[in-house]
């Protein structure tokens, strides 16, 4: 395709227009589409680009107008850079010109389509081998483009790929275009300044997804084994910008959310160490070190990630929590729990001003989250204080060990008073939906969970003024109750008075129903139970042992 420069930039320049009868000028235009020669089919997509400027909802005239374009010629334009083998200046900037008009072409089109509309054009599009290998080659020529001197352009090429990937057969088209990572390079490359890339790669692998588990085309184990690679591929960016950094977080966040529950029960586990934990890890603890004070919206990223990653990949456990992992002097975990402490300790006192406006909801997933973070952390710390395995690389220094202890302490009690209060402001509201709605907050689910760990753990903590609360919130029959129950084991294991108290509590409850009160009534009595079998273990002896401890199914790891 020999179109002179000379040529291209008068065409570039000239101000050509379409003449005022649209009709007359519109079959000009297919005209020369229809031309043999590529200038005059050069002249033909550039006064189509102009006439479709005023064109919005005519979805046939659209389409009319893409089918006037010859195929072949719009894959060698977008193909003109790929191709070009010539290494003077004007080679260069001709195939420039060609690719930058093949971009315009594909973007506006795409642009103007619904996306109904543009799933049925790529359908139709790929009905021979011959047009899908066309669409490959022009999706492979968007990809591979380098980092280009005109945003415009590059800005074109991100969103005509974004449209493509919300389509199943855009999807389709770009995973089988991309075979390998080395594909996404050139775009993995920009990621730090265009952000929206990464919602073409997550896009393109849920499509193809929720394509696979339909009609069974891809194994998922192919996906993620495939993506797995790419996550690799990607983490080896540097992310210096804070801004950049809590997009590629969320993003993870959002992709791996996503996954999990397309993820069906024949993919086999994946039992290795994945390439892009540790790198992600790396990150998330940089960041949540460096950035805790002056980026409050990173730290919330980090925290709902880890905790995601916690219960998703056995993985993380090890690698997030290893105290050989340091900053400095100080382990990464222990600097992390830390300032997830400090969040704990200086939000949840003035947590009920925030209750009823729009920013408890992120509020309350980043302090639940935080719960579960710092008691798996202390959980760890107890098992490998427990391994006989263990060597000073493996666990927490004692000293560390006892100022977690001690900051968890009194963030208990600020949860204590926490529940208390919200229960309380709830009670003389009296509304007896609000309590259902309390058993059913992500954040006083994370916060009872912990609260239970607690009192097991240690022998000298109390929660007595939160027994009404805790009873109550047990009533409820939410995914709370097994919490709750643990909790008031932990309440009352050595505690007869506590237990009597209970009692009392239950008969004096006017407000709630006879199936509620019989339901609490039955708590009492197999917390009497609960009090009656620790007693036996003491009396035969046991006194360095606590009764069995069941978590209520809460899995901190």
């Amino acid at each position: 395709m020999e179109v002179p420069i000379d040529k291209l930039r008068a065409l570039e320049l000239e101000d050509k227009m379409v003449p005022p009868d649209r009709s007359t000028g519109l079959e000009q235009i297919f005209a020369c589409l229809k031309s043999k020669d590529d200038t005059q089919r050069f002249v033909g997509l550039t006064l189509l680009m102009r006439y479709l400027e005023g064109i919005q909802g005519d979805y046939d005239l659209i389409l009319r107008c893409w089918n006037a374009i010859p195929g072949s010629f719009l894959t060698r334009l977008l193909r003109a850079k790929v191709t070009n083998d010539k290494e003077d200046v004007k080679s260069k900037e001709e195939a420039q010109i060609k690719f930058e008009l093949g971009v315009t072409v594909l973007h506006t089109f795409i642009s103007l389509l619904p996306t109904q509309q543009l799933q049925d054009l790529l359908v139709a599009g790929q009905s021979t081998e011959k047009n899908r290998r066309s669409w490959s080659l022009r999706i492979n020529a968007l990809i591979v483009e380098k980092p280009l001197s005109s945003t415009t352009i590059s800005i074109e090429i991100v969103q005509t790929l974004l449209s493509l990937a919300t389509t199943s057969a855009g999807a389709r088209l770009l995973y089988d275009s991309t075979s390998t990572p080395d594909c996404w390079v050139s775009l993995l490359e920009q990621i730090p300044e265009q952000p929206m890339i990464l919602d073409i790669i997550s896009r393109t692998f849920i499509d193809v997804s929720l394509s696979g588990l339909e009609v069974t085309e891809i194994p998922m184990q192919e996906i993620l084994k495939r993506l797995d690679v790419l996550l690799c591929t990607l983490m080896t960016n540097t992310y210096q910008d804070g801004s950049a950094t809590k997009y590629l977080l969320d993003w993870f966040y959002k992709l791996l959310e996503v996954l999990s529950l397309l993820t069906t029960e024949n993919v086999e586990p994946r039992s290795e160490v994945l390439g892009w934990l540790k790198p992600l890890i790396n990150l998330m603890q940089q960041n949540g070190t460096k950035h805790y004070n002056t980026h409050r919206g990173l730290q919330q990223s980090i925290v709902v990630l880890a905790r995601l990653l916690l219960e998703q990949y056995s993985q993380f456990r090890l690698i997030f929590f290893d105290p050989s992992r340091k900053s400095g002097k100080l382990p990464y975990c222990y600097i992390f729990s830390t300032t997830l402490l400090i969040d704990i300790r200086a939000t949840v006192p003035s947590l009920s001003e925030v209750l009823t406006t729009s920013t408890y909801a992120e509020t309350s997933s980043r302090l639940a989250a935080s719960y579960d973070l710092i008691f798996a952390h202390l959980d760890y710390v107890l098992q490998t204080e427990d391994d006989d395995d263990n060597t000073e690389t493996t666990s927490l220094p004692f000293d560390l060990i006892l100022k977690i202890r001690d900051d968890i302490a009194e963030a208990i009690r600020f949860t204590i008073e926490c529940l208390c209060d919200r229960y309380n402001a709830m009670s003389e509201s009296s509304k007896p939906s609000d309590l259902l709605i309390m058993s059913q907050d992500p954040l006083v689910i994370s916060q009872i969970g912990a609260l239970g760990f607690w009192l097991h753990e240690d022998d000298t903590a109390s929660a007595d003024d939160a027994l009404e609360v805790v009873l109550r919130l047990y009533a409820c029959k939410t995914e709370i109750a097994p919490l709750c129950m643990s909790v008031l084991e932990g309440m009352c294991r050595e505690r007869k008075d506590l237990v009597q108290n209970a009692r009392e509590l239950v008969e004096d409850l006017s407000s709630v129903d006879a199936r509620t009160k019989n339901a609490l009534e039955g708590v009492v009595e197999s917390l009497a139970d609960y009090y009656d079998s620790g007693q036996r273990e003491v009396d035969d002896g046991d006194e360095d042992e606590d009764v069995a401890y069941d978590d209520g199914g809460y899995d901190y790891s």
